[in-house]
């Protein structure tokens, strides 16, 4: 991304120089819904990011820039922060009312931020604005915070601005990706085990659909209090159940007659899904692709059978990728209702295989997907001036 005339524009000042930072968004190879309710995930920073310029002013004036929808956001750093009816704004405004809890920041910034990563199609540009922003401050006003405080700040933002009880992965993917590594992140210790991803003649495909998805107010948050809701219920019965990663098939076993049926499903979707990833992460060391690939199957059926969180145009896309017999697995990826599918293609012939998808979709529902080829990349990070 380039800013060179807003450059111009700020002056040059060796002792307040512009600070650049690069923010990724994320795929997740499996482990979906699992992260807020405790359980283990396996994301990856990829090759998409949001871009910031960030440089301190003389006074109390805060200006932020929105290139991408020629949109701005004033306020003073002295400003009591709440919740904005632009929902873009959140992420700043949450993220700088937690970080002034953490350091003193009392002078104004201007900043200015693009983005080349597709909303609403599950890849979290939401936690890269928040992380990338939180990143942007800490170097400048040299606050000394960790990459995991900034992650989990950039959570805060989105549970109380925003308004998304989201889990901490994709803060986690976003701060510490690694090249060619997915992080196999168990999301109730935040410790994580990379995991090197050695896909040969094997290619990394999204493919979006194109139906969006609004989390805020939606079902996302209602999966997250349904989960809660069986978790209070089998407490009752075995009072170490604290979130649904504690509860075990033993457990729906014994007492899974008293949860009421979405319960009992949501329950039985987080048990398989934690114990796909382990199987998953396992897959990946012994380099066996087409396990992992069916693991990413049964990961769609589970969270369209018993999560309830997948669509038509999800379902269609994934099943007509599996007939082309070159998709070594493929799912629904993200919140749900909407997004992309991920999908493992065979190398030599994927144009043509995406080709096909694209235009069977296209004539199932008049809709224009998408298609887009990911590599794994490092996580958010500062760059050089320079």
């Amino acid at each position: 991304m380039h800013f060179e005339k807003e450059l111009k524009g700020w002056g040059n000042r060796q002792e307040n120089k512009p600070i650049w930072v690069v923010a990724p968004g994320r795929i997740n190879l499996i482990g979906e819904h699992t992260d807020y309710n405790n359980g283990f995930v396996l994301p990856a920073a990829i090759d998409k990011s949001v871009f910031f310029l960030v440089q301190l002013r003389d006074d109390k004036n805060c200006n932020i820039e929105a290139k991408d929808i020629d949109a701005h956001l004033s306020f003073s750093i002295e400003d009591d922060l709440k919740p904005s009816l632009n929902n873009w704004e959140n992420y700043f405004l949450g993220v700088l009312h937690f970080l002034k809890k953490k350091g003193n920041i009392k002078q104004g910034f201007n900043v200015i931020f693009e983005s080349n990563i597709p909303i609403g199609a599950g890849m979290s540009s939401s936690a890269a604005l928040s992380c990338g922003f939180g990143m942007a401050l800490n170097e400048a006003f040299s606050l000394s915070l960790k990459k995991t405080q900034i992650a989990e700040i950039a959570q805060l933002a989105e549970h109380h601005f925003v308004g998304v009880k989201c889990g901490i992965m994709d803060q986690y993917a976003c701060m510490f990706g690694i090249e060619n590594h997915a992080l196999k992140l168990d999301c109730r210790t935040l410790k994580y085990q990379p995991q090197e991803i050695k896909l040969g003649e094997y290619k990394l495909v999204l493919i979006d659909s194109k139906v969006k998805h609004e989390l805020t107010s939606t079902e996302y948050n209602k999966r997250r209090e349904e989960c809660d809701r069986a978790v209070s219920i089998l407490k009752n019965y075995d009072e170490s159940i604290k979130t649904l990663r504690d509860v075990t098939q033993n457990h729906i076993l014994n007492f899974g007659k008293h949860l009421d049926r979405v319960a009992y499903m949501r329950c039985k979707y987080v048990i398989m899904e934690n114990e796909r990833v382990e199987r998953a992460s396992q897959a990946l060391i012994s380099n066996n692709l087409k396990l992992f690939g069916k693991l990413l199957d049964q990961s769609h059926k589970g969270l369209a059978d018993y999560f309830e969180v997948s669509c038509d145009e999800l379902n269609f896309l994934v099943n007509v990728s599996k007939e082309s017999g070159q998709v070594l697995g493929s799912r629904m990826m993200g919140g749900g209702f909407g997004g992309c599918t991920i999908n493992i293609i065979e190398g030599s012939n994927c144009s043509v295989i995406v080709s096909t998808i694209l235009n069977s979709y296209k004539k199932k529902f008049g809709i224009n997907a998408q298609s887009y080829f990911v590599e794994i990349k490092d996580g958010c990070k500062v760059l050089d001036y320079n």
